[in-house]
């Protein structure tokens, strides 16, 4: 998020914070019922551990591919800035 534009970041805060918080819970969820599916002697607990860990992705590979494509700026944006508040 170094090279983030704050003002489009600003504008697409709510969109962020949406991509953050729910996006990241269904993502862990979603992977832990799948990897619960996969291996029935974890425990939901196990799951939902493995599910956090894995679910989080890294943005910067994701970044440079949309800025190589010619993607948009507001895009790229808001897939920093949605890094930005889960990462810290």
């Amino acid at each position: 998020a170094f090279y983030c534009d704050v003002h489009v970041f600003e504008r697409l805060l709510w969109q962020s914070i949406m991509l953050a918080v729910p996006g990241l819970l269904i993502a862990t969820m979603l992977t832990a019922c799948i990897s619960r599916f996969m291996y029935p002697e974890w425990s939901w607990i196990a799951a939902i551990l493995f599910g956090a860990i894995v679910s989080a992705t890294d943005p910067v590979a994701v970044v440079a591919l949309l800025r190589d494509l010619g993607c948009s700026k507001k895009l790229a944006t808001l897939i920093e800035g949605e890094s930005l508040l889960n990462d810290g």
